[in-house]
């Protein structure tokens, strides 16, 4: 089978990649990421798992939620109301 019919599903956890990214200084191009693995077959769907509640700390992540549902990523956001599909 070659790399143009494979059909690629991505799963991001959220909070472990941002906790990651933030202990290693190390900033993510969510951009170039779905550009990746765009380009290593059939790109399905990518999503992007993430809790959201009514603190300071979720407020600060609503940009970047926002954005990555504008460029591609379907996210599924877990709060106090249970998951919230986008």
């Amino acid at each position: 089978m070659s790399a143009e019919n494979e059909k690629i599903a991505l799963f991001i956890d959220g909070a472990n990649l941002y906790a990651t990214a933030k202990s290693l200084g190390l900033d993510i191009d969510y951009k170039r990421l779905l550009r990746e693995f765009q380009s290593r077959g059939h790109l399905l769907r990518a999503f992007y798992y993430t809790a959201v509640f009514e603190d300071q700390e979720s407020v600060s992540i609503r940009p970047l939620i926002d954005w990555l549902e504008y460029n591609g990523y379907t996210g599924r956001y877990q709060g106090g109301e249970g998951v919230r599909r986008s």
